[in-house]
């Protein structure tokens, strides 16, 4: 019994007629007479109590005719969720995201969304390193990702739209000499005691930080190494040392807590929106575009309310 066999009993049930059932079907009458008998055959049942004069469904026949009704409107509800999935209308998108980075949009964009795609289901992910988000990504554990270039841009798998740009800045107690700066040169920062991410949890931002400094001709004297980016936060406060992180991580610091952005072009970055190249999700695309429609306004609304700058976004889709 497959499911044309069923479509062809439920005609021929509903019209009890197998002239007529036959020419809706577009089949000859013999070959419809032939499938009912086989299908009797195959049940072991008699489905239909037929003479020359009419046709009638028996007590089994009006039970299959039920179950067939089921079957096939579970089948019509699968065959639009297989379209609605393809199209992109229905499924999942898994959203990895470094928190501070997006903490000033994530949720409104998120919530746009919901709104937009009512039948995509959105799962967050929060990571604390850019390399722990990133492996997510090429392990296809999650579809996107909120996070910065200096994870990405070194990979050929990824492609990726820019959201903001973003600097690295020095972190310093209020009441550091260079706290009254609004700008640093990295090379003002030879002589300080530095606190930083551990190597071994965040290597992208340890070596990036080596190289900005390297750079300017000095090795940063790295007192402190902590595994939590509140460890550091904390140590500065204390007054026992400063640290170079990206200016989005201003939102976990204390007042007591300055960021003095940094000169020069390397010390650069952007927050993206990054997905793998290959990523076959039929939901994903049409995120991409909710993303793309609703960013722009989303950003200059937030550009206007935030303390946290947030450039104009750059809608440019990019491949590394």
């Amino acid at each position: 019994m497959d499911l044309w066999n069923l479509r062809e009993f439920t005609t021929l049930a509903e019209r009890l007629n197998f002239s007529e059932a036959a020419r809706h079907l577009y089949i000859a009458q013999p070959v419809l007479s032939r499938h009912i008998a086989e299908l009797e055959q195959e049940l072991g049942v008699q489905l239909f109590i037929r003479n020359r004069h009419s046709v009638q469904l028996t007590t089994i026949g009006e039970l299959l005719l039920k179950e067939s009704y089921a079957l096939l409107a579970r089948y019509e509800e699968t065959l639009q969720k297989i379209h609605m999935a393809a199209s992109g209308l229905e499924g999942s998108v898994k959203i990895g995201f470094l928190d501070a980075a997006v903490k000033a949009f994530l949720a409104p964009f998120a919530t746009q969304f919901t709104k937009t795609n009512p039948k995509i289901q959105l799962q967050l992910f929060s990571f604390e390193f850019v390399s722990n988000l990133t492996e997510a990504l090429r392990r296809n554990e999650i579809d996107v990702g909120f996070t910065i270039t200096i994870g990405s841009s070194h990979s050929t798998e990824l492609s990726y739209k820019t959201v903001y740009n973003d600097v690295f800045s020095a972190v310093m107690h209020c009441d550091h000499p260079l706290a009254k700066n609004s700008v640093i040169d990295v090379a003002d920062l030879a002589n300080e005691p530095f606190i930083q991410i551990s190597r071994e949890q965040n290597p992208e931002g340890f070596h990036r930080t080596l190289a900005i400094c390297k750079a300017r001709g000095f090795v940063p004297n790295i007192v402190r190494e902590t595994p939590r980016m509140d460890a550091v936060l904390l140590m500065v406060e204390m007054g026992l040392g400063i640290s170079i992180m990206p200016r989005h991580t201003k939102v976990y610091a204390s007042p007591a807590i300055r960021y003095i952005d940094l000169k020069g072009d390397d010390c650069n970055h952007d927050v993206v929106l990054a997905w793998k190249t290959n990523n076959s999700n039929p939901a994903l695309l049409p995120l991409l575009k909710e993303y793309e429609n609703v960013s722009q306004s989303l950003f200059t609304k937030l550009n206007a309310t935030n303390n946290q700058s947030i450039p104009t976004t750059d809608f440019t889709e990019k491949k590394d």
